[in-house]
């Protein structure tokens, strides 16, 4: 049994419609890279928080895993463009305060407050040394 050949309107049709759906799944992808990440850390940049967040890196034995200067260890460096789960302020905050449930870092959250945190995630932030064009915050 042979199939009737396709109409040109019908193959011009269906390929309109094919592309219609890939810019239909693709422009909210497009949409948020122009977008960029949200900034949500207060303290990104601020000189002071920066240096508290350094005093917490230290305290709370981030050093231990991570590196005195962020370059890694026992734990991932935290200095480049690496993220096992994203390298996004949102991201990070729920790493460090334990809400992410496939992680083998410490939980903080009951530890360190939000804005503790914040000054930590400025610290590491001061610490980058990757592309300035792959920053997520």
């Amino acid at each position: 049994m042979t199939r009737p050949p396709m109409s040109r309107l019908s193959l011009a049709t269906g390929l309109l419609a094919g592309f219609f759906m890939l810019w239909c799944l693709l422009a909210p992808m497009r949409a948020e890279s122009e977008e960029g990440p949200k900034k949500l850390n207060p303290y990104t940049g601020n000189e002071e928080a920066i240096q508290e967040g350094k005093k917490l890196f230290v305290k709370y034995g981030c050093s231990g895993c991570h590196g005195l200067g962020g370059g890694g260890g026992m734990g991932h460096p935290i200095i480049d463009d690496v993220w096992k789960h994203g390298g996004d302020d949102a991201t990070l905050m729920r790493l460090i305060k334990g809400d992410l449930p496939d992680s083998t870092m410490p939980k903080f959250g009951q530890t360190l407050t939000e804005d503790q945190i914040w000054k930590l995630i400025a610290y590491v932030r001061s610490l980058y040394q990757g592309d300035p064009a792959l920053k997520q915050w």
